[in-house]
């Protein structure tokens, strides 16, 4: 798997220019990558590891991959947990078995095999085979992969059941930094998955201050501090 975009169009200037062509998934990759640049260089400094919930066939975790080898991040762990039998439930215009074209071989293989990696970086990625409805079994791999606290937690699971459960995962394994960043990929997308997000968002508030780090027309990210 090749990176595809150009890195050097990463930029906030770029994006600018761009969002508003009428080019739907080119602002959305364009927008949100900038933003992973931006976000996981920040990350160097904060305790915890890396996590994506949804990574299908790599594509995304590919880049956050190769933004924390840009950033000589190599003391973290990578881990991109999917179900890899597409998406479970039907929610609004997301219909179930949606993306099943893909496998936990294949994701890893696409990070394992990137000749855009470093060996460096490539020994810190791991991946698991996951509904997230196995919330015990999600718990005990954070724990055998020694993975404590998250710092960068990239949520791709488009539907609001799904997201339902990953948060039901950090909540309940406490993973969540004193100091991360937290991105919704699709949070522009169906109102059924925006609404399950600020219901989880307001829940945190007494024990967070969450302010929005960045956004997109449909992705936004939020930065979390410990009150």
């Amino acid at each position: 798997m090749k990176l595809f975009y150009k890195t050097e169009d990463l930029n906030p200037e770029y994006y600018s220019k761009i969002k508003d062509l009428g080019y739907r998934e080119f602002e959305h990759q364009i927008g949100r990558l900038t933003n992973f640049k931006s976000i996981i260089r920040d990350c160097a400094s904060l305790e915890g590891d890396v996590v994506e919930f949804g990574s299908w066939q790599g594509f995304s975790l590919l880049w956050i991959a190769y933004f924390m080898e840009r950033n000589a991040i190599f003391n973290k762990k990578l881990i991109g947990l999917d179900g890899f039998v597409g998406l479970p439930y039907t929610d609004g215009g997301f219909r179930k078995g949606k993306f099943a074209n893909t496998s936990r071989k294949e994701c890893k293989n696409n990070l394992i095999k990137s000749d855009e990696l470093y060996n460096e970086i490539k020994k810190n990625v791991f991946v698991g085979k996951f509904l997230y409805e196995e919330k015990k079994a999600i718990l005990e791999y954070f724990r055998r992969l020694k993975v404590n606290k998250l710092c960068f937690i990239h949520i791709d699971c488009d539907i609001s059941q799904s997201a339902r459960q990953i948060f039901e995962i950090l909540v309940e394994g406490d993973l969540i930094a004193d100091k991360a960043f937290v991105l919704f990929d699709d949070y522009g997308i169906e109102p059924t998955l925006r609404e399950e997000i600020d219901r989880f968002l307001e829940t945190q508030r007494p024990k967070w201050n969450i302010d929005v780090h960045s956004e997109t027309k449909l992705t936004r990210n939020y930065f979390f501090t410990k009150k």
